[in-house]
């Protein structure tokens, strides 16, 4: 088979979390193939100076695969289509042995003689690192079935590339499919497990219970995290790394395929944007986007009318430059192919994030819904926005919510209380009519006033986010 037959890569099972530099390694496991479950691919990486002590100074990257053929048939794996992309801007090529010896030995600044001898110091032995790397680095061709192959594959980042800047977004791409993003310090990236089910199935074992026609069909669910409780230059707050700690959790339970959480000091417009690309470049029409989003919010009066920040952790107190608009931010999930959209904010002010069509959740009465009905709402496009409240409202938190009051709720309302339906399925109106009664009821507990606000982003959405039990 061609590098062009390379099957579909990147279908994540499961990452293992820990830091990207020294001393360390990183471990991720996902399935490819025309079915994605033909090869069973581990990737391990870590600092080139682990891998081996030769290649240090050098601007070679390395990454272990480890490729298992799970199918009846022989199923090609190339080096050769794989890509490093660093932060969306930047494609690295695999590389071969060769090339990779050839960059050690100009960063060392062997002479060319000793080259051609083979020449060795007791500081450094070129012949031993050239076996080294042409042993170590992973065989093109097929893979037979039960058969497992393993090596290196090898790129050579850009000269006067600080290995530091790469502590954003990278991720790995083939011709034609779908990228994967690999942690790193700045970026936690969860996928689900080999033996956790995805959306998907949930859904379908969930509506089997309850209905006779075919479920909705969707693909892919993703999401991205951002909370800030640590501030350079502003009042730091307590519940976002609960708040991020507990959707994510709860994501993973839903069956989410990726969710990519930054948080705190990491949050700054440069690395903000990387992901965006990351997203913007992988989600399809057919699969589920969520955003959320918990810290500061503010209020900024720009051209006579007031205007909703998200101030990223090194903004300064009144400052917006080192902001994040909520329009703006807005704008960017609905230019996403996602059909099905959802961004949650629990911030201050977060009913300033966008003008469009403020819901009520009216005509959701009944405790039943027939199957016809809730067919064509989780087919059609959905595209919602939840607020923790008004323009003029301020989000809060407490231990007695572990959290943000607002997200405790939201979550509480998913897991079992909103479920209007008794279907354990639930909608996002259902859960905006239960939700915005039961953060008011709370907040008034608390003698604040907190009234959450749902929106559609439009053009008019037909379907339902929605969220099984």
């Amino acid at each position: 088979m061609t590098r062009a037959a390379l099957p579909a890569l990147f279908t994540v099972l499961h990452v293992i979390a820990a830091p990207v530099f020294a001393d360390t390694v990183r471990r991720m496991e996902f399935v490819s193939g025309p079915q994605q479950h033909e090869l069973a691919i581990t990737v391990q990486y870590q600092d080139p100076s682990d891998v081996h002590a030769e290649i240090d100074g050098s601007r070679v990257m390395s990454i272990l695969f480890e490729v298992r053929n799970l199918s009846a048939r022989p199923v090609a794996f190339e080096y050769g289509d794989l890509r490093l992309n660093l932060g969306g801007d930047m494609r690295l090529a695999a590389t071969d042995a060769a090339a990779a010896f050839r960059d050690v030995l100009d960063a060392k600044r062997i002479p060319r003689f000793l080259r051609v001898l083979g020449g060795q110091s007791s500081a450094f032995h070129p012949r031993q690192l050239r076996v080294w790397l042409e042993q170590q680095q992973l065989k093109d061709g097929p893979v037979k079935p039960g058969q497992t192959k393993k090596g290196l594959v090898f790129f050579l980042c850009p000269a006067g590339t600080d290995r530091s800047a790469l502590n954003g977004v990278m991720w790995l791409e083939s011709t034609g499919r779908a990228a994967q993003m690999l942690e790193t310090k700045d970026f936690t990236v969860w996928t689900k497990t080999p033996q956790q089910n995805g959306f998907a199935s949930k859904l379908r074992q969930t509506w089997n219970r309850y209905f006779t026609s075919t479920p909705p069909a969707f693909n892919k669910s993703y999401a991205l995290l951002i909370g800030i409780g640590k501030y350079r230059h502003l009042n730091a707050l307590e519940s976002p790394p609960q708040d991020v700690k507990k959707m994510a959790e709860y994501l993973a339970a839903q069956g989410f395929d990726e969710v990519v959480t930054v948080t705190d000091d990491h949050v700054t417009p440069e690395t903000f944007r990387q992901p965006q690309k990351y997203f913007k470049s992988k989600v399809e029409t057919d699969d589920r986007f969520l955003f959320y989003y918990s810290g500061h919010g503010m209020s900024v009066i720009e051209g006579g009318r007031p205007r909703g920040y998200l101030p990223l952790t090194d903004e300064v107190a009144g400052g917006t430059a080192r902001s994040i608009a909520m329009d703006g931010l807005v704008a960017w999930t609905k230019g996403l192919s996602a059909q099905h959209l959802l961004v949650i904010l629990d911030s201050c002010f977060s009913g300033l994030a966008v003008e469009g069509i403020e819901l009520k959740g009216d005509g959701i009465r009944s405790t039943a819904i027939d199957q016809e009905t809730l067919n064509r709402l989780s087919r059609g496009r959905a595209r919602y926005l939840i607020m923790a409240g008004t323009a003029g409202q301020q989000s809060f938190g407490g231990r007695q919510w572990n959290g943000s009051l607002f997200t405790d709720t939201l979550l509480k309302g998913l897991r079992s209380d909103a479920d209007l339906y008794r279907n354990h399925i639930v909608t996002t109106r259902a859960l905006y009519v239960w939700l915005k009664k039961a953060v008011y009821d709370e907040a008034l507990k608390a003698n604040r006033e907190l009234t959450p606000l749902f929106m559609d982003l439009g053009p008019v959405s037909e379907g339902e986010f929605i969220f099984v039990q």
